[in-house]
């Protein structure tokens, strides 16, 4: 088991990075005139995925190298090198920018910037869980992979965490918030408990109807269509509301594992 100090040199070379672009982020703002809205728009648009796929890849190798020396740290038999994972594609951060781009036509533009600070924080820091996340999955001695809190996470992140339990499933993704800090860990225990399920459900939805929400182009199969059609609403709208929903059964469900 990873000790609290594998954790956090793993933490801190997350920090680094993600000071590192937020630090760029920012620095490209100040270069922008935002009394030109739509030039700002357009530029922001080729920054931000570069610069999320510049720092995501770095993430990736950190967390690849972490696996690793952690692996052989800990003994673990059989040969195996970390999976290393792509970076979030350009198109998804492209469809944040041109959503958080709609504070620019307003008298507070700087919202743009807070939100986009969100947006590279997770997108930066992703590849890098997606790696552990992957490198669990494959690795034939790994029995999966956990989520690691930090002690002022949010509840969503705490019902994800699922009580020190483990992943166990390939196709359980790391859901993120914006400035999450939470990372993924590797385990190596045949008998650590598994994640219940409404930690995958949770999981597995909350990500896609957030991009929704966001605005990020989806594919709607003609059923949806119609059924968006008749009640009068965009995609985006739906996503909305059923993420609103989502996140009030977290909250129920949390309620339960606190009594």
């Amino acid at each position: 088991m990873a000790t609290a100090t594998d954790v956090g040199r793993l933490r801190e070379a997350n920090a680094a990075l993600e000071t590192l672009a937020l630090d760029a982020l920012r620095g490209f703002w100040a270069s922008l005139d935002l009394s030109k809205p739509e030039k700002v728009r357009d530029a922001l648009v080729e920054f931000l995925p570069a610069l999320t796929a510049k720092y995501g890849e770095v993430a990736a190798v950190v967390a690849a190298d972490w696996y690793d020396e952690l692996r052989a740290s800990m003994g673990v038999r059989g040969r195996f090198a970390a999976v290393m994972a792509a970076p979030v594609p350009a198109a998804a951060a492209v469809a944040q920018v041109r959503f958080g781009a709609q504070h620019l036509f307003t008298p507070t533009p700087q919202q743009t910037l807070a939100f986009l600070e969100g947006v590279a924080s997770k997108y930066v820091l992703q590849p890098g869980r997606d790696t552990v996340q992957q490198s669990a999955a494959a690795d034939p001695a790994a029995s999966g992979w956990h989520r690691e809190t930090r002690h002022e996470a949010c509840d969503f992140c705490r019902l994800l965490a699922g009580r020190g339990g483990v992943y166990r499933k390939a196709t359980a993704a790391f859901a993120a918030h914006h400035n999450c800090h939470c990372v993924a860990v590797p385990s190596w225990d045949a008998n650590a408990p598994e994640v219940p399920v409404e930690a995958y459900v949770a999981s597995q939805r909350l990500d896609s109807l957030r991009r929704q929400a966001a605005g990020e182009p989806v594919t709607l199969s003609t059923r949806r269509k119609r059924y968006l059609e008749r009640r009068g609403l965009t995609a985006q709208e739906d996503a909305q509301r059923q993420l609103d929903a989502h996140r009030a059964r977290v909250r129920e469900y949390m309620a339960s594992m606190d009594d």
